[in-house]
């Protein structure tokens, strides 16, 4: 009921006045839109941060802030203000006049300057609601307030010229957070709904239901995933599906992951390929350390996550499971979890000599699904796996890692067989 008398509030003037506005928000602004992802110091630390958005199980998409580091990937929270126990004493002094501005106020620009980082306004609404972004809640002393042009009760319309009438709730605090220093709204006033929006706030003064703040509070770790050993996929689990805005990051032997969803094409593929260097980079830096204990003949050329088609007698189609490829010396080895110890590294059950094997990348024509960048590994004894890499950065690693590895084979084998030719014919020996 309440959802419905504050739609019989509002008239269509809103909506007529930004007709042509309108239809620019209809279509798909995604791609459009700069990435939003900034460089910041943290902690004495480089990071690459910026707002995506996460499935919670008890609150749905919730928006949290990725920072990205050298060695792992942060997702935080936003710790709410709670503002409300501080603004209810003062409820009983407000009234709806306090909140109503001047008739010639109706439809009119308003520019805020941030105080400590605070627009100081609280807004309720959005698309999911059949609402406009409505002002809720001026706290004494915010940004806001000091304009003393800016009222509950007013729906806005735009933000430093970008239209929010059809954005959703989240979308909507997104915007207004990353919006600058100085924000200029354009915000038109519903005397009739602020009625409704200062019952709704004495009411739940200790529920914050469907109400946000704009203001910042601290950001808060809840989820920490390594970076080293892990990966970063863009294909829903198992199959060949790309995810439409999302990616998923995996730690080392799944310890921890999740699934993380962006606004925009452009700060997808910009996560996914920060992301996959600091993964490359790390690999890098632990190939290193592991060669200075093997001997120039055993030296690792790859290490890194592969995917693998398996065939599956229940189904028509192949599903894929991660496996953990090292290109090594003269052996290429696949395991299921990365190894974390000599016991692992001996007990690898699938070994292939690069010498007695074939590495074939597939074209685009003769791939078996919508996975890309696929390659085969045959073996000399008819075995054949069939591999999928993220990127196509990512296959041609494999390739070249896979030539070094021949040719420093190759060589090993001829050095010997110049040696066993030097052999006096009577003796015996073998390679």
């Amino acid at each position: 009921m309440i959802k419905r008398r504050y739609i019989e509030l509002f008239d269509d003037k809103l909506y007529s006045s930004c007709d042509q506005l309108g239809e620019i928000m209809r279509l798909n602004l995604n791609n459009t839109q700069e990435s939003d992802i900034k460089e910041e110091c943290l902690d004495g630390v480089k990071a690459k941060t910026g707002l995506v958005r996460v499935n919670d199980s008890n609150r749905g998409s919730l928006t949290v802030r990725l920072v990205l580091t050298l060695e792992c990937l942060k997702l935080q929270k936003q710790e709410v203000v709670d503002n409300h126990q501080s603004s209810s004493s003062s409820s009983s002094e407000d009234t709806i006049d306090n909140y109503q501005p001047s008739p010639n106020y109706y439809l009119r620009y308003v520019t805020v300057a941030r105080k400590n980082g605070s627009l100081g306004i609280s807004v309720k609404g959005g698309q999911e609601n059949s609402l406009p972004i409505l002002i809720s809640r001026i706290p004494e002393g915010g940004a806001a307030y000091h304009t003393k042009r800016l009222f509950v009760g007013d729906a806005i319309i735009k933000v430093n010229d970008q239209l929010i009438t059809n954005a959703s709730h989240d979308a909507a605090l997104h915007i207004l957070r990353n919006s600058g220093n100085h924000v200029t709204l354009l915000v038109k006033h519903y005397k009739a709904a602020a009625p409704f929006l200062l019952g709704a706030r004495g009411k739940n003064n200790n529920n914050n239901n469907g109400e946000s703040d704009t203001e910042d509070g601290p950001w808060i770790d809840y989820l920490i995933i390594p970076l080293m050993m892990g990966y970063v996929t863009r294909y829903v689990q198992g199959t060949d599906k790309l995810r439409r805005n999302g990616f998923e990051v995996h730690g080392m032997n799944d310890s921890t992951s999740t699934i993380i969803h962006c606004d925009n094409v452009k700060s997808l593929s910009e996560w996914v390929k920060l992301i996959s260097e600091n993964i490359s980079n790390l690999a890098e830096i632990q190939i290193k350390l592991y060669n200075l204990n093997f001997g120039i003949n055993e030296k690792i050329e790859y290490m890194g996550w592969v995917n693998e088609g398996v065939l599956n007698n229940n189904h028509p189609w192949q599903s894929y499971c991660a496996r953990f490829m090292i290109i090594r010396g003269r052996d290429v080895l696949l395991f299921d979890t990365p190894p974390m110890s000599i016991t692992e590294w001996l007990d690898c059950g699938v070994v292939y000599k690069l010498y007695e094997s074939m590495l074939r990348l597939v074209k685009d024509a003769e791939n078996v699904d919508q996975r890309q960048n696929c390659f085969l590994l045959q073996t000399s004894n008819g075995v054949s796996r069939y591999f999928s890499m993220e990127t196509k950065q990512g296959l041609l690693d494999v390739q070249c890692a896979w030539h070094r590895s021949i040719c420093s084979s190759m060589m090993h084998i001829k050095i010997k067989i110049a040696i066993f030719a030097l052999i006096p014919s009577n003796r015996y020996s073998t390679l």
